[in-house]
């Protein structure tokens, strides 16, 4: 088992955007770390922040 700190093992690649989150659209860019969305001109970034999931 990892000690407290140590990184999980896991996905560790950015999984394609299929629509922007703003308008819709998929007509999306990568753009350095984040999309590009050539729609409505905005750039974003997705973060995953948690599961849901608890761990025991």
């Amino acid at each position: 088992m990892s000690e407290e700190g140590e990184p999980r093992p896991g996905r560790t690649r950015q999984l394609p955007v299929f629509h922007c989150p703003y308008c819709g659209d998929e007509d999306l860019v990568p753009e350095g770390e984040g999309w590009h969305c050539t729609s409505c001109l905005r750039t974003f970034t997705v973060h995953l922040t948690g599961t849901g999931v608890n761990r025991p």
